[in-house]
């Protein structure tokens, strides 16, 4: 019996010694694209997974993707029609996300250190700002003043304990 060491590995089968990926043997892949290296996903493997994983959680509770994971167009473009919502941590981000049709209101900016043409950025767009400072929420606030617009934005709070076996520390 084969122990697999990882749930992403499940699936990956082998036909004569080439990988087989989304039904197709990779160096057909490789042939029709003429290029190597070359990234290739599986759509659905992902919508499976998004399944498993919605189906392990209550019902009431919104999945986001987050972009830092892998931000090429295509997958961001998949990824936004299976989940709620996507999590950008960089002006970057937000450009491929709005490029790829996704809602404003489907997007959240997060991550500490935005720079303030970003938040700018973020508050044109019609974003929610996850806010990590209360320098942060003073600057979008002056943003909003000075456009006379109304940021959409949300608090992270840092709890004051710290959970047992586990590194995380923001709530």
């Amino acid at each position: 019996m084969t122990e697999v060491l990882h749930a992403a590995l499940a699936n990956i089968r082998f036909d004569d010694g080439v990988l087989v990926w989304g039904g197709r043997k990779v160096t057909e892949i490789a042939e029709e694209l003429q290029q190597t290296p070359f990234y290739v996903y599986d759509a659905d493997r992902m919508n499976e997974r998004v399944r498993e994983l919605r189906s392990a959680l209550p019902g009431e509770m919104h999945l986001h993707y987050a972009m830092k994971a892998n931000p090429l167009p295509v997958l961001v473009t998949h990824m936004s029609s299976i989940v709620d919502g996507l999590d950008v941590a960089s002006a970057g981000e937000l450009r491929v996300a709005l490029n790829c049709g996704v809602p404003a209101s489907k997007i959240s900016f997060a991550g500490p250190g935005k720079r303030l043409w970003e938040l700018e950025a973020a508050i044109a767009a019609g974003v929610t700002i996850n806010a990590e400072s209360e320098t942060e929420i003073d600057r979008i606030a002056s943003i909003g003043k000075d456009t006379g617009s109304r940021p959409r934005m949300a608090i992270r709070v840092n709890p004051d304990f710290e959970l047992k076996n586990s590194g995380m520390k923001m709530g």
